[in-house]
């Protein structure tokens, strides 16, 4: 369903507003409630304006988190929120334009000239997108102003409505369309092929039940869509060129034939899990995106998130403006899929850092150092011997998905766009100096698209839910409905087929099993934007645990005074227990005023 953006923009004005134009159409004058819901064309541009809220790539909430950081205030609050220093000057997205607009659709589209069983699936359409709205307003800021119809802009101050209210809703408003919406649509006008479908409602509905902490509901509405059978997870049966060169050079990093590991099957899942992501499966089409958010070759309608401002400059082009850290980094499973690697403390990790980068990296100027060139760099890693080199020894033996999601240092990444061979060069000497450079020591390799429209954006469509979130979902609902079984170890070792890794444990008590299972989730799901959601449903005692503290490069610039390389803090994690729910924003207070004796506790 490639919108025309001209509609879109047109019909979202129009629902939100009830005034607007498109003057490439009709001159304003001819534009009003009266005249606009009349036929299927409009039913059409009208829930097309609802199309146009999906969000796409959602790292945001990601970078408050100890998964990721933004070291350009620019881009957003986000050392703010991890070093709790936020207010009620800060806006988080309170705001209700999407509900009105699904509202206003609602109401009128029983003018329009269409059949009867159209209207109610369309209108089933728009309940899903007003029920995602209170989602997010729920889960950021607990109580929300609950209403289904259009109020008046003069309509008198309203309260917010009790959290566990607006949780009621959100369930019941998913479980009763998830009986209207198809399975699928044929593609064709009116029935585009990445409309809301009726495993859509059902994964909405499992994640809102997780974060309620209603695992009933939670591993019912997930079950559903597992036994359906209408998603699956995506997997690669062949690699390329540039991609079988990278698995060749796999050899440095994993002892496959020592650990009991199928080389061709890890690196077909290390490119089963990134390439999901990649232009040529990037659609509805593929089976595991439940709700697509599409874009277009077309200068309203594309992404500017996914090429240049989540690269390193040293690939042509790039800004590092989202960057994952060190804690991140430190998540991933070793090569069994069932324990962490020995974490070297930050002394040890600067000190091995140090000795790499003096030995094969850096030359001595004067009582200092300079880096070598980028081209010198790439000449000179693919000669190493990388399993000899002792920084290194913590990136080998790991999960496949840490190959597919992280550039770290001198790790190689063929299939892009740059002009030969590329190998990731974090230079120490510009830590905390170069913007356009990773300031945490790693850039993000997941989620990059390979090549740009325009020279700096991207038109790859984006799963904003996939199947392997509705996987994570059932396993955690059920472990905590009944514990560790089959049926959970069969949801998680499909994920784990899949990319490539050993299957989970067979035998785990409860609580291990939720360890497990979370932090699967969390490097499945990484920079996808669950992960602050995720930390505040975990409860304050994992909140305090994870996000207080330092979170560092693995090394920094040198001290010629000293005669040291530098400890380098990207960031020190501040937590306060106020963060488990967002601040009313003062613009909204200041239209409402029954809401600043209702502002949210710690604001």
């Amino acid at each position: 369903m490639k919108f025309n953006i001209k509609y879109i923009t047109f019909s979202a004005l129009l629902c939100a507003s009830m005034v607007s134009c498109d003057l490439d159409v009709v001159p304003p004058s001819d534009i009003s409630t009266e005249t606009f819901w009349k036929n299927e064309k409009d039913a059409w541009n009208g829930l097309n304006a609802l199309y146009a809220e999906l969000p796409g790539m959602d790292i945001w909430d990601e970078m408050y988190t100890d998964n990721a950081h933004s070291h350009k205030p620019w881009e957003g609050p986000y050392e703010l929120v991890q070093t709790n220093g936020i207010t009620a000057g800060n806006d988080f997205g309170y705001g209700y334009s999407t509900v009105r607009i699904a509202n206003n659709f609602i109401i009128n589209v029983d003018k329009c000239d269409i059949s009867e069983g159209l209207k109610e699936r369309m209108k089933a359409e728009a309940r899903f997108f007003r029920a995602w709205q209170y989602l997010q307003l729920t889960t950021k800021f607990g109580k929300a102003y609950l209403f289904t119809d259009v109020p008046e802009y003069n309509a008198p101050y309203a309260k917010r409505d009790p959290a566990e209210k607006v949780q009621a809703f959100i369930l019941s408003e998913l479980n009763e369309i998830a009986e209207i919406l198809p399975d699928e649509y044929d593609g064709s006008y009116l029935y585009e092929s990445s409309r809301i479908t009726r495993a859509a409602a059902l994964a909405l509905r499992a994640r809102a039940a997780l974060y309620f902490g209603n695992y009933t509901e939670a591993e019912a509405s997930a079950g559903k869509v597992i036994s359906e059978g209408h998603h699956s997870l995506f997997r690669v049966t062949s690699l390329n060129a540039a991609q079988q060169q990278e698995a060749d050079e796999m050899e440095k990093y994993i002892d496959f034939a020592e650990v009991g590991i199928d080389k061709d099957k890890f690196v077909k899942g290390l490119f089963s899990y990134e390439t999901l992501w990649h232009k040529e499966n990037a659609n509805p089409g593929n089976p595991e995106y439940i709700l697509t958010r599409e874009y277009m070759a077309d200068d309203n309608n594309c992404d500017w998130t996914r090429y240049t401002y989540i690269r390193p400059s040293q690939m042509g082009s790039g800004y590092s403006s989202f960057e994952p850290m060190q804690d991140l980094v430190d998540a991933y499973w070793s090569i069994d899929g069932k324990t962490l690697p020995e974490i070297p403390s930050e002394e040890t990790r600067r000190a091995r850092f140090a000795d790499m980068w003096m030995k094969y990296f850096a030359e001595p100027v004067g009582e200092t150092y300079k880096s070598v060139a980028p081209a010198v760099f790439r000449e000179k890693v693919p000669t190493l011997d990388i399993k000899s080199i002792p920084y290194m020894q913590e990136f080998r033996n790991r999960d496949s998905r840490l190959y597919a999601s992280i550039l770290f240092p001198l790790k190689g990444w063929q299939e892009t766009d740059f002009s030969g061979d590329f190998y990731y060069m974090w230079d120490p000497l510009k830590a905390g100096s170069d913007g356009n450079e990773s300031w945490t020591g790693y850039n993000y390799r997941k989620l990059v698209s390979l090549t740009p429209y325009q020279g700096w954006q991207s038109v790859e469509d984006y799963p904003i839910i996939r199947y392997a979130e509705v996987l994570l979902t059932y396993a955690e609902a059920r472990v905590q409905n009944n514990g560790w079984d089959e049926k959970v170890q069969h949801a998680l070792n499909d994920l784990r087929d899949r990319c490539g890794m050993p299957n989970v444990p067979n035998s785990l008590s409860k609580d291990a099993a939720l360890e497990l299972v979370r932090n699967e989730r969390r490097i499945e799901l990484a920079a996808e934007g669950h992960r602050y959601d995720d930390i505040r449903r975990y409860g304050l005692e994992y909140c305090r645990e994870a996000m207080n503290g330092e979170s560092t490069a693995p090394c920094g610039g040198f001290d010629p005074v000293k005669k040291e390389w530098q400890k380098y803090v990207v960031i020190d994690k501040v937590w306060g227990d106020r963060l488990l729910l967002m601040p009313i924003p003062t613009s909204a207070m200041d239209v409402n005023p029954l809401l600043k004796d209702d502002q949210n506790p710690g604001y």
